[in-house]
């Protein structure tokens, strides 16, 4: 006969307590929260059998104490030891699970262990006439007996506080957290303390009334984010069997900025953060949202990322773009000043929609090295248009390209690029190129008869420049009071860096000279044949004094183009800013 070796798991209650309370909830608070979704369920299993039902849950505050009382469907003596004693089993199943019920995992109560040593349960089934109470403790253990009848069908749950949390059990406290959690619920919600009795919730949020104006959307919006907002707009999806608003942001916001939404899972708050829900560009906006249909992770703190949320993200882009279309017809004057504020999120939707892209490109700005201009105004330009996708190179290019009757954009910002890649594919009249600093160096003009002085100045240039792996030329160009300029792609620029790693102390040295593809190609400093300045200094012998200005014009010419200047730059800077000082003040010392 065949030994069995199977053996059952044993469970330390305490550490199950411990783990699944204190450890896959964000907060204490959330006892809140699943006391408000257990009251919910049982009310709508009522509606179940009896549909007349109005369902309530009311708020009992006690010193140290508070009840959670629903009028559902209440729990027999079976029920209590089957889905209140066994970790993991819930008692919502069947068809309502998915479609109404809001729990499911049952090990939410638990969650309540972590503010009271012990949950007392009370309840009068609506199935079976009987009373029934359930204590259920920290170390595992409980106990079921059957009491006299309560007045009346449902349940309620009766907490006495750990010394630690009884701030959590106070009325303001509880108030507070009932609205952060059940304010979209449809149910009634009733304090009581004493003698006072206030209604909390009163089952019919605003912003789910789809009767609801605009201006009162607005005034709430005010209220739950503290921002006055610029608009309101509906959100739907099918998928996702989801409705909601989005409240446009006043003020500029950068793409990395996360803003905190209301997301509501069967009208119970779930979290504030839409990752994976709202499209990427949506930034702009702060959005209060129920889903009825997707999925909660374990903790009930974040959707699950399956496909039915990526439709249902496809379906909320879709009432972003619906939104913009309507208002650029309806309200010119308000789709203007949202442009004003976050066109680079409109940008953003219109790179990769080209309705958007035709409606609203016109009016979308741009940065360009003649100022900041819609692209309309930048059409009417009437030549070719340039772009950059890197600001290092539009810092470079901008003031030479605009005195040779350029129009440059800068398209460094999000989306910007892509942008201008599919107007170029759209619109085939459109004369627009890719520009990068090397075409300016490349279009100056030649310098012309160089003088014997101006070589040697150009050589001694070099020997100078040579320390900061840069290399010299000399052009004619505009405008005539830009003595340099400093021009450098990218690999230029990281053959410099590399080639400024590769000194004797650096052990790594030999294997960075690896990653140099080209060691000719290295940053250029331009000096300008063109400017007076330029052509005082090739007359200069005097070699300190040649050496500190060509010091000084590398590092004015970084400083121009918007480049970092590092310890050993600024230092060379301070140096040769020295020298000249000593060279001038010689001139003005006593001859001993």
């Amino acid at each position: 006969m065949e030994e069995n070796n199977q053996f059952q798991f044993q469970v330390n209650m305490k550490g199950m307590i411990e783990l699944l309370s204190e450890h896959i909830y964000s907060s204490p608070t959330v006892f809140i929260r699943e006391l408000l979704q257990n009251g919910m369920d049982a009310v709508t299993m009522r509606k179940g059998v009896d549909p007349d039902v109005e369902g309530q849950i009311t708020v009992t505050f006690l010193e140290g104490k508070i009840i959670f009382e629903d009028n559902g469907i209440g729990l027999t003596e079976a029920d209590m030891h089957q889905f209140l004693s066994v970790i993991g089993q819930s008692s919502k199943k069947g068809a309502l699970v998915d479609k109404d019920l809001i729990g499911k995992f049952g090990i939410g109560l638990l969650s309540c262990l972590v503010v009271s040593e012990e949950i007392e349960v009370e309840s009068r089934s609506l199935l079976k006439n009987e009373s029934v109470r359930w204590k259920g403790r920290a170390d595992g253990t409980y106990t079921v007996e059957v009491i006299e009848a309560l007045p009346q069908v449902g349940t309620r749950v009766i907490l006495l506080a750990k010394p630690d949390w009884k701030t959590l059990f106070k009325k303001e406290e509880v108030k507070k957290n009932v609205l952060f959690y059940g304010s979209a619920l449809p149910i009634k919600v009733v304090f009581k303390e004493g003698d006072e009795v206030e209604q909390v919730l009163d089952g019919n949020p605003i912003w789910m009334n789809k009767d609801a104006s605009k201006e009162d959307l607005m005034e709430y919006g005010k209220t739950v984010f503290k921002t006055r907002f610029l608009d309101v707009f509906r959100l739907e999806s099918d998928t996702g069997d989801l409705q909601g608003v989005a409240y446009v942001i006043p003020n500029k916001v950068s793409f990395s900025s996360s803003k905190e939404h209301k997301i509501f899972l069967k009208r119970m708050y779930l979290c504030d953060s839409a990752a994976n829900l709202l499209p990427e560009w949506s930034t702009f906006v702060r959005c209060i949202i129920n889903t009825n249909a997707l999925q909660p992770t374990a903790s009930r703190e974040s959707l699950m990322n399956n496909t039915a949320l990526k439709q249902t993200k496809k379906e909320l882009s879709d009432c972003f773009k619906d939104y913009l279309k309507v208002l650029s017809v309806t309200d010119v004057k308000k789709i203007q000043q949202i442009i004003k504020v976050h066109h680079l999120y409109i940008k953003a939707l219109a790179a990769a929609d080209t309705e958007i892209m035709e409606l609203f490109l016109d009016y979308l700005p741009f940065e360009t090295n003649k100022g900041l201009l819609s692209f309309q105004d930048i059409k009417q330009y009437g030549q070719k248009i340039y772009y950059t996708p890197s600001l290092d190179d539009f810092r470079q290019i901008r003031r030479i390209a605009g005195s040779q009757d350029k129009m440059v954009i800068n398209a460094a910002y999000s989306y910007e690029s892509d942008l201008i890649e599919r107007i170029k594919r759209i619109d085939a009249k459109l004369q627009i190129d890719r520009i990068v600093p090397q075409d300016i160096l490349d279009e100056l003009e030649d310098a012309v008869d160089l003088s014997e002085d101006f070589m040697r100045f150009k050589l001694r240039a070099d020997l100078v420049l040579q320390k900061h792996f840069c290399k010299v030329d000399i052009k004619k160009f505009q405008p005539l009071d830009t003595p340099t300029i400093y021009i450098a792609n990218e690999q230029a620029l990281s053959n410099k860096n590399i080639q400024g790693l590769t000194g004797a102390s650096n052990p790594f040295a030999s294997t960075l000279q690896h990653f140099i593809k080209d060691e000719k190609v290295l940053p250029t400093l331009c000096f300008n044949q063109s400017n007076e300045l330029i052509n005082q200094l090739v007359y200069i012998d005097d070699e300190l004094l040649v050496e500190a200005v060509v010091q000084i014009m590398y590092i004015q010419a970084l400083m121009l183009g918007g480049y970092t200047i590092n310890k050993k730059e600024m230092d060379v800077f301070n140096d040769a800013l020295y020298q000249l000082l000593v060279m001038g003040m010689s001139h003005f010392l006593p001859k001993i």
